[in-house]
């Protein structure tokens, strides 16, 4: 309980099953029912795995911010296919610190999908401090921006606020320059948890460069 008041501060919420399938739905329909095979996946901000749990894939990296959330996914047996779950903080470690295996994949061109839920709480600008205004506060457009760092393709859980929001709009120059929204859905925040209700979106952000 203390630790679900402690991530519910921080802006993390769980993902309902009810979503991650309609997700992969939609995920399938746009690269194909065998995008579990075909594409390297990445989760970012895996906590204990509710995204990908329930499924089984033929390369999947996760990583999450507490060595916990690994040791009760291991304990429980989620996604033990796994390449590797690992401990890293997705916007400030450094990139030498990634498995080999997922170096190697972004190294070589391999297809990449980034599949998250990543925090909605407000943080230090960090690295977008420059030319993004007041969006850099927002911890789901900062893993955006690191994402499109290296040319991943995004299907994410996210406020909507980078689609139309006043202070968003220089990221969105930005991000969309190389980003195609193909797919998605809006569903309400307390689907989530008890909480204050708030538009929540998933989408299937298609990087134009792959």
């Amino acid at each position: 309980l203390v630790q679900d008041v402690t991530r519910r501060k921080q802006g993390e919420f769980f993902t309902p099953s009810i979503w991650v399938d309609k997700a992969h739905e939609y995920i399938s329909s746009v690269y194909g029912d065998d995008w579990k095979e075909k594409y390297v996946v990445w989760d970012p901000a895996w906590g204990t795995g509710n995204l990908t749990r329930d499924y089984k894939f033929k390369e999947l990296y996760v990583s999450t911010l507490v060595y916990a959330d690994i040791e009760t996914a291991n304990q429980m047996g989620y996604n033990p296919e796994a390449k590797k779950k690992f401990q890293f903080d997705f916007l400030n470690d450094s990139y030498d610190r990634l498995p080999q295996g997922l170096r190697n994949a972004i190294e070589n061109g391999k297809q990449i999908i980034v599949l998250m839920n990543p925090p909605y709480g407000r943080a230090s600008m960090g690295r977008l401090a420059d030319g993004y205004g007041k969006s850099a506060q927002q911890l789901y457009t900062q893993f955006l921006y690191k994402c499109q760092l290296y040319n991943f393709h995004i299907c994410v859980f996210s406020k909507p606020n980078f689609y139309t929001g006043p202070s968003f709009e220089k990221f969105r120059k930005k991000f969309f320059k190389k980003y195609d929204l193909i797919k998605g859905f809006v569903m309400n925040s307390n689907e989530f948890a008890d909480v204050q209700s708030w538009p929540l979106t998933f989408s299937i952000l298609n990087n134009k460069n792959k």
